[in-house]
């Protein structure tokens, strides 16, 4: 149900843009519901209190930039 209504709301913020850019806004958006449960994962791969580091630390890194270029390309899209 979160992942629905999170879904809405990004949707909801869409601003008109040109139909060749469309499906491509829909796929990042799908890209990045995918990409941000990849980074939680990566941070729960520790138990709670413990610092990342090493492996475990460069995986969060790694999938969390990857979410920061899908929100970067959006936002070029939507010209913000």
């Amino acid at each position: 149900m979160a992942d629905w209504a999170h879904a809405c709301y990004i949707a909801s913020m869409a601003k008109i843009v040109a139909p060749e850019l469309g499906e491509e806004l829909r796929r990042l958006r799908a890209e990045l519901l995918e990409a941000q449960e990849r980074a939680a994962a990566a941070l729960r791969t520790n138990p709670p209190g413990h610092v990342l580091e090493g492996a475990a630390l460069a995986r969060f890194r790694t999938e969390d930039e990857k979410v920061a270029a899908i929100v970067r390309r959006i936002k070029e899209i939507q010209g913000e």
